[in-house]
């Protein structure tokens, strides 16, 4: 029998034998509901009159239902309100658990977890006064109203095929677009496109698709913490690959390789993560050749591709690729903003086939109405002329940051051709009674007066290998008076004796 309630809810519950009344039917049906928590303690019945007309029962019906309720203890009649359900239900004491002793009480099942994620943050960076994170884009100067126009515009004319089921590898729309920009911004052809929900779902996807346990991944000394943890989560062993001021090393890539068990290499070849070094074209070569000779794919993550100033950005390793084993990941998160979970795969058509079919695991159904705004505001030239707006804006806040930081001889660091931060080392404290002695305590200390900046150990593979001199500056993400404020509250906390 369903019961609508309409001043309450609507709720389904068990249909009650036909054989008998159909009073005692309603009866039983809303003592299942309170039983089961659908009305509350005090919660009040819908009237006499509406239920008759929603369950198409006499009048006289519903209330001997309720008088068999009410002389159960299950509801009261309260004159000029109506019926309620009572305060102290009969079914309370059932309710508590029995306790014996002090010693008796209920305790939570212990869950065996077999497999780990990456550790939550303590302090988020969001929640600092100064967020010096690297990568982190500037939310407050994307264009919200512009974007809400094109939100609008599906909202009122939506695809409703496009609402249900399918499309896992993304709206059609969108694929379009993204195959065009990543054509003439990155001459990247000839590829199959797949959205994901951010780059971190990428690697994931990718890292259960090729790894097992026993596997091994090469990757740069210092690297991306998350995508070493989407390959860890897969069973592999990361292996660490010696790195300079040219990037990777292909001899120690070579060397790897040759102990056996590597079956993938990770790259952030155009600012690599974290030191923004721009690897050579000949390492790129050089590392291409060692991948296709042992027929082992690369990943390459793109992630800031847009954001490179000295020069035309290099091509990605995946625009020169006759074998066909780079994956290219990159995304969107720092053109828009990270809520945006807007993820790129340009793959071959056999592994964006497989790639698709395991998001269906995670995910039926992309966001269709992110994706679908964006493809429109691709198409409109919007997403361009941000994108034009945030690289100049990068830029003057990059050279403003290298300005700042050249006022302090405890700082010293390369510039970079691009990207969203800055490698800085820390060199001799001119304070001698300054208790900071680390990057790692410095990041501690910092964290004290709100300022958020990450050190060298969170970035090492193995940290026994840990210099422990280096921090890693976000300079896009705020303005040009805020980085000074906080690089002079960094200082303060670097010289500072106490």
């Amino acid at each position: 029998m369903e019961f609508i309630s309409r001043p309450v809810k609507i709720f389904t519950l068990p249909k009650i034998d036909s054989s008998q009344a159909k009073y005692l039917q309603l009866a039983e049906t809303i003592r299942a509901a309170i039983k089961q928590g659908q009305l509350k303690a005090g919660d009040p019945l819908p009237s006499v009159t509406s239920l008759s007309q929603d369950l198409r029962l006499n009048r006289h019906t519903i209330m001997k239902s309720f008088a068999e309720l009410v002389a159960e203890g299950w509801v009261e009649s309260i004159q000029r309100v109506g019926y309620k359900v009572v305060a102290n239900l009969p079914i309370e004491n059932s309710r508590r658990p029995v306790v014996r002793n002090q010693t008796d009480s209920p305790t939570p099942i212990g869950y065996r977890l077999v497999r780990a994620g990456m550790p939550l943050p303590t302090y988020p960076a969001n929640n600092f006064e100064y967020n010096f994170s690297g990568g982190q884009a500037d939310v407050s100067l994307f264009p919200f109203d512009e974007f809400k126009k094109c939100m609008s515009e599906f909202l009122s004319r939506p695809k409703i095929a496009q609402l249900s089921y399918g499309e896992s590898a993304g709206t059609p729309e969108l694929l379009e677009q993204v195959e065009i920009y990543l054509r003439k911004s990155r001459a990247i052809t000839n590829r199959e496109i797949v959205i994901t929900n951010g780059s971190q779902e990428a690697l994931f996807i990718v890292a259960q698709l090729l790894l097992k346990s026993g596997d091994k991944v090469a990757v740069d000394a210092l690297g991306y913490p998350p995508a070493m943890s989407a390959f860890r989560s897969a069973g592999a062993e990361l292996v660490a690959v010696n790195q300079d001021a040219h990037g990777m090393c292909p001899v120690d890539l070579e060397s790897q390789i040759s102990k056996g068990d590597v079956r993938l290499i990770y790259l952030t070849p155009l600012h690599q993560y974290p030191t923004t070094i721009t690897l050579t074209v000949s390492r790129r070569m050089a590392i291409y050749q060692l991948a296709a000779q042992h027929q082992i794919p690369i990943v390459e993550d793109d992630y800031d591709h847009e954001f490179h100033y000295r020069c035309q950005p290099l091509a990605p390793m995946a625009t020169q690729d006759p074998k066909q084993l780079v994956i290219y990941i990159s995304t969107f998160s720092k053109i828009m903003f990270p809520g945006a979970r807007i993820g790129i795969m340009a793959v071959t058509k056999e592994l964006a086939k497989a790639i698709t079919e395991y998001r269906l695991l995670i995910c039926h159904k992309s966001n269709v109405l992110m994706q679908s705004a964006l493809a429109k505001w691709m198409e409109n030239g919007g997403f361009e002329r941000h994108l034009r707006r945030t690289t100049r804006l990068n830029l003057q806040r990059r050279d403003h940051a290298i300005a700042v930081l050249k006022n302090y001889p405890c700082f010293e660091f390369v510039i970079p051709d691009g990207g969203m931060a800055l490698w800085v080392r820390l060199t001799n404290n001119p304070n001698p009674s300054s208790r900071v002695s680390s990057a790692e305590q410095l990041a501690k200390k910092c964290q004290l007066v709100g300022v958020y900046v990450q050190h060298e150990r969170q970035f090492q593979l193995h940290t026994q290998f840990n210099g422990d001199n280096f921090i890693r500056l976000g300079f896009a993400g705020m303005s040009e008076k805020k980085f000074a404020a906080g690089i002079k509250l960094l200082v303060e906390c670097l010289q500072s004796s106490h």
